[in-house]
């Protein structure tokens, strides 16, 4: 079921070109000495001019049919607006169909040209009777050691990413928790320790609230835990995330429309996993990390937590369920209180597709972040990639306040204080007791519907680059 391959040839020269399609970008509309020497047609050379005489300068793709470099089709693209430069090279590489050859001569963006070139032609067509995959070749000359390791460790990143997005489209029935996971564990990990609780051992240390999030599927949930310890001299970062294979929304069950992305609710623990995995090969980590996911499915029956429920979590604290819809916080709650008990984590970065109401709030392109800890959420919106986007969110203590029970600790849901993806945040403050943290809440940027520069429709693999970025970065402030 997991497929995260692409069809990508890294060329030296154009001359070993063999694809259909072949593009060069202008860098600079004054500056066509490039195009003059490989003999360009001239009413290309000419129409290009022509674009350098308007006085209102856009972006623009040239198409011709035209032999080149042994393709048939010649595309000559050109990028106006360099601040938003990722999402005009990625529409404009979306524009094209078939197998494509990119040209550059840009040793300083080869990210970015890499990105674009092979996220926009991302296809998920595992079931389809008959598919077409895509071809792509990068072609740069010149290529000195540091940028020939500099694309390989960027390709080790796109292929995660596509993994993630191949695991977020992938129907619910073919990836129900303990297939998943086991799945997941043969993954090539080499320096990343991966381990399994099954359901017994979720019982035996109590896990009471992702146990009362299972309790009317037919599937076992289960916890995966990865370690990579550098150095234990070194902080250690915590990542958790919900993986809810399925979230029917428990009794209080979800409307039809409501399900249909619901295959989707284990979108940013997949991105976790992405991560960890790009990074798995990398020496120059400054942290060491641990990660637990939680694996389940939020089913309804005779068995399941109904409303009002009181259940007991990982760290003795219980809870007062008044919706069963709001689960991915439980499943949160009890990895946050095991996280921290057995590793002592300076800081942790809980990660989900928490709430709707982050859509509403922010609408498809930007996902919340969350925390009083302002150093921390400083530092990960410093790292960031452009396509994506962050935006802060508040958090006081008000708000914390509200989330407390009166006949037990805390419930998970306030409904009538609004502001949903604060709140959903705001719960979790009473599951760590030492560790700092920051909450990312990224219900609509994983799972789209529609696409947006190198984002397809569906899974797009969101913050698989944040969260590489992050952990590559100097983290002082752990």
């Amino acid at each position: 079921m997991i497929s995260s391959s692409f069809f990508l040839d890294i060329l030296d020269n154009p001359e070993h070109n063999t694809l259909e399609n072949f593009i060069i970008e202008v860098e600079e509309l004054s500056n066509l000495d490039f195009f003059k020497r490989v003999h360009l047609p001239e009413d290309i050379i000419a129409e290009i001019e022509s674009k350098n005489q308007e006085k209102e300068k856009v972006s623009f793709i040239i198409s011709t049919y035209c032999p080149f470099f042994h393709a048939k089709k010649l595309h000559i693209i050109y990028i106006h607006d360099k601040t938003n430069y990722t999402k005009e090279l990625s529409d404009c590489i979306r524009s094209i169909q078939w197998d494509i050859a990119f040209y550059t001569s840009k040793k300083d963006q080869i990210h970015t040209m890499l990105d674009s070139l092979v996220l926009t032609t991302y296809s998920f067509d595992q079931f389809l009777s008959k598919k077409n995959p895509r071809k792509i070749a990068f072609i740069i000359e010149n290529q000195t050691e540091w940028v020939q390791t500099d694309i390989s460790n960027r390709i080790e990143l796109l292929s995660s990413i596509y993994l993630v997005r191949d695991m977020v489209n992938t129907p619910a029935s073919l990836k129900y928790p303990r297939k998943l996971a086991e799945q997941i564990m043969r993954l090539p990990f080499r320096n990343t320790k991966v381990t399994l609780m099954d359901k017994k051992e979720l019982e035996n240390k109590w896990f009471g609230l992702l146990l009362g999030v299972s309790a009317w599927s037919d599937k076992d949930p289960c916890v995966l835990m990865f370690e990579r310890i550098i150095d234990k001299n070194l902080p250690t970062l915590g990542l958790v995330g919900k993986w809810v294979t399925f979230d029917a929304g428990g009794l209080q069950i979800k409307p039809g429309d409501g399900m249909l992305d619901m295959k989707s609710d284990m979108a940013w623990a997949a991105t976790v996993v992405g991560a960890l995995l790009a990074l798995d090969s990398r020496t120059n980590l400054s942290s060491n990390v641990v990660a637990a996911i939680g694996l389940t499915e939020n089913m309804l029956g005779w068995s399941a937590m109904k409303p009002l429920d009181i259940l007991k979590s990982y760290n003795g604290k219980t809870v007062e369920i008044w919706h069963t819809d709001a689960e991915g916080r439980l499943v949160l709650w009890d990895l946050l209180g095991y996280v921290e008990a057995m590793y002592s984590p300076e800081s942790i970065i809980s990660v989900a597709t928490l709430t709707g109401a982050v859509l509403h709030a922010l609408g498809q392109n930007y996902a919340g972040i969350i925390w009083n800890n302002q150093e921390m959420i400083d530092q990960i919106l410093s790292v960031h990639s452009w396509m994506e986007r962050f935006w802060q969110l508040p958090l006081d203590t008000d708000m914390i306040e509200k989330t407390k029970g009166e006949i037990s600790d805390i419930k998970n849901v306030t409904a009538w204080y609004k502001a949903g993806s604060s709140m959903g945040a705001a719960f979790l403050t009473h599951f760590v007791k030492n560790s700092k943290l920051v909450h990312l809440d990224i219900a609509w940027p994983a799972y789209r519907t529609d696409t947006f520069g190198y984002f397809p429709k569906w899974g797009t693999g969101f913050g698989v680059m944040t969260l590489v970025d992050f952990l590559k970065k100097d983290n002082s402030l752990l």
